[in-house]
């Protein structure tokens, strides 16, 4: 395969679903972002004919390594797969997060994939991601609480306001002051919002 037959491929690679890419798909990807970003086609070192066998796709085999866990291999097969593809969005999320985020404007910008694996980069990425991750569970959460109580508790919404977090930490708080019963709809609020991991 020519680089120019590799760059033919790349739409189509990349609008599959994300459960079938791969480190190679990755660094496909990559390529589409540094494409569309600076209007030229990042040029691949040391091409072999396989997409593969690059310095930019072994780059990203290192990372995807790099964010499974530690004991990968013990886990049952069911486990690594959906760890492959938590590792897979991942990367790509890493990828959106250095050309849209990190490097968007200014005279810096993503030279190579080298780049991906500087422990400064991995950590400060780490630490947006996890924070991303922890507000988009919040949020679930929260909706899924309000779909319960709109189903089990509807005078409850009636009463409160529950858009955020700091709006069930009221009415827990207002449990405690006023000393409600278990079962009040409040207190079944709070115990179902435990049982969902919002509180």
């Amino acid at each position: 395969m020519t680089q120019e037959e590799f760059y033919q491929n790349i739409d189509d690679w990349i609008t599959k679903d994300r459960s079938s890419w791969n480190h190679i798909t990755l660094m496909a990807y990559f390529c589409h972002k540094y494409t569309k970003k600076h209007g030229v086609r990042f040029r691949l070192v040391r091409w072999k004919g396989d997409p593969g066998k690059g310095k930019e796709s072994r780059d990203f085999s290192k990372l995807m390594k790099l964010f499974l866990p530690e004991n990968f291999s013990a886990l049952s097969s069911d486990e690594r797969r959906k760890q492959k593809s938590d590792v897979v969005n991942k990367v790509y999320n890493y990828i959106n997060w250095m050309f849209d985020y990190k490097f968007r404007r200014g005279d810096r910008s993503v030279t190579g994939t080298g780049l991906f694996l500087m422990p400064s980069m991995i950590n400060e990425f780490e630490r947006m991601y996890s924070s991303f991750l922890l507000k988009s569970q919040t949020d679930v959460g929260i909706s899924n609480l309000i779909t319960w109580a709109r189903s089990f508790e509807p005078d409850l919404l009636k009463k409160h306001q529950i858009e955020a977090i700091s709006d069930v930490k009221m009415i827990q708080t207002y449990i405690s002051a006023y000393g409600l019963s278990d079962n009040t709809s409040e207190a079944r609020l709070i115990s179902k919002a435990k049982e969902l991991g919002v509180i």
